[in-house]
């Protein structure tokens, strides 16, 4: 079952402190060290969240999305908790689709605090890797431990950009079974009439000039 909660307008207030942090930079087909954790998230209005109930034959729990505009930017979340009663641990979150965001517009965090509709967290992520086909995606493998077992929810992972549209994308969870669940992504934005205008404006002029030079080798 699925449960949406679509543009709200509603500034989140909390901000906490955050300590140092710096920029998980995500490079083509190349894990990272890790991903560097903050207090909490980052603030900012929430737009559009989601959350997803799912369900496989080794695993069961909840998939939590959200997207939050931060006045610079879009930052995207995912956490999932996995039931107590599941058989296996997650491994492994896919986002999906970064492909409009340039390399060096978006950064990874994760973060343990709970806000909004995510819960507090136990299970860091690992490392994070980005494919040009505009897949991010969070790792929680290095060992048995370190997976999202039964029982257990992962921190928030954060993905920064600075995008100023979003639309649905999609949040796919990996443990021998794959499955996917509700999300959002970044979209292109739509030109205001304006843009239009002075594009269309501009296409005349330029078509005016052709038919000047035309007469002119005439």
């Amino acid at each position: 079952m699925k449960y949406s909660l679509k543009h709200t307008a509603l500034a989140i207030a909390l901000v906490g402190a955050f300590g140092v942090a710096n920029a998980t930079p995500l490079v083509f087909n190349t894990n990272t060290a890790s991903v560097d954790v903050v207090g909490t998230f980052f603030s900012g209005t929430l737009l559009e969240s989601a959350i997803t109930d799912v369900t496989t034959p080794s695993y069961t729990g909840t998939a939590r999305t959200a997207v939050y505009d931060t006045g610079t930017g879009l930052d995207f979340y995912y956490q999932f908790t996995n039931n107590a009663s599941s058989s296996t641990g997650v491994e492994r979150f896919s986002a999906y689709d970064f492909s409009t965001i340039g390399v060096l517009d978006v950064d990874v965090y994760q973060t343990a605090s709970g806000f909004g509709d995510f819960i507090a967290g136990t299970e860091k992520s690992d490392f994070a890797d980005r494919t040009a086909q505009g897949v991010i995606a969070f790792s929680f493998v290095p060992n048995t431990n370190s997976k999202i077992n039964p029982g257990k929810t992962s921190y928030t992972q954060i993905i920064r950009t600075n995008a100023r549209a979003y639309t649905d994308g999609n949040f796919g969870l990996l443990n021998g079974h794959a499955t996917n669940a509700a999300a959002f992504a970044p979209a292109l934005p739509v030109p205001e009439p304006e843009s239009f205008a002075m594009l269309l404006a501009g296409l005349g002029l330029m078509g005016t000039i052709a038919r000047r030079r035309s007469r002119k080798e005439s």
